[in-house]
């Protein structure tokens, strides 16, 4: 099939699994934004009382020695706690961007999935880059293992999202012929297909979609340009991974016209006058 006058490309169900996903994307993101935030302010706390312990000696026994040996004992293990604080932060603001990833692939865009990837990825490493030690490293690992689980995950669903296209049908024009080249009659034709919608049912598919079609006349007298009552035939094409597996003419009699199809297979694109044998209106 050639180049259309217009194209339509259908937009994809949401399969169950990518739905399952973002769903758990969602919650997850819930507790760690809110888990993010109270351990902020507990380590911010922690570390307010670590420094109040090196200042005690006037008041215990050897306090001063006993507030440093602590903090020197949670530091070897990488309880440093102002830098957790700041990861804690960092942590929860990097849920934001994570989010924002997660509902553009809910809406099924593939940019989503490349938004979403690096923070998910960098959020749970941020205890190894910040240098936290032992327990800094075991909580980095156990929580990339899961990131890396939903990353590859939502990869294996990059097939079932698109572009960064709207959901519905996203409409391009295709070749169009000059209007000098239908001088002879003064005919022309604006033509879109819209609200495309592709359902199965047991081993066929329901394809639905609003054809417009308006028809123009120059007078050949003035030159002016109107509009008038269509009664014309238009075809209607459609192609899957590359090939033709539709094509049949329709009589239009109204500017906007509703068809229902039904299709033995799912295709990719709708074509509407895909042979480019009306002259669009420009």
């Amino acid at each position: 099939m050639e180049p259309t006058t217009t194209e339509a490309v259908l937009p994809a169900k949401r399969p169950k699994f990518l739905t399952v996903l973002c769903i758990l994307s969602f919650v997850g993101i819930g507790i760690s934004l809110v888990s993010g935030i109270i351990s902020y302010f507990s380590y911010s706390a922690l570390a307010s009382a670590g420094g109040l312990l090196n200042g005690i000696g006037a008041g215990v026994k050897d306090g001063e020695k006993i507030g440093e040996s602590m903090n020197a004992l949670a530091s070897a293990m990488g309880m440093d706690y102002g830098k957790w604080a700041l990861v804690s932060l960092i942590q929860a603001i990097l849920n934001i961007p994570i989010l924002v990833g997660v509902l553009m692939m809910w809406k099924q865009k593939k940019v989503g999935f490349y938004i979403y990837t690096p923070f998910e990825i960098i959020q749970p490493a941020m205890p190894i880059i910040f240098g936290l030690g032992l327990v800094g490293g075991l909580s980095a690992i156990l929580s990339l293992i899961f990131a890396i689980v939903f990353v590859v995950l939502y990869a294996l669903n990059l097939k079932h999202m698109n572009g960064g296209a709207k959901s519905e049908a996203a409409l391009t024009p295709g070749q169009k012929q000059n209007p000098a080249a239908a001088s002879k009659n003064g005919s022309f034709y604006e033509i879109r297909v819209g609200n495309v919608t592709c359902i199965p049912v047991g081993a066929t598919y329901k394809v639905g979609m609003t054809v417009t079609a308006k028809k123009f006349v120059t007078d050949s007298k003035t030159g002016k340009v109107k509009e008038e009552m269509i009664n014309d035939e238009i075809q209607i094409g459609m192609v899957k991974d590359g090939k033709e597996i539709y094509l049949k003419s329709y009589k239009f009699t109204k500017t906007s016209t509703l068809l229902n199809l039904t299709l033995n297979q799912k295709p990719d694109k709708i074509g509407v006058d895909p042979y480019n044998k009306l002259p669009e209106k420009v």
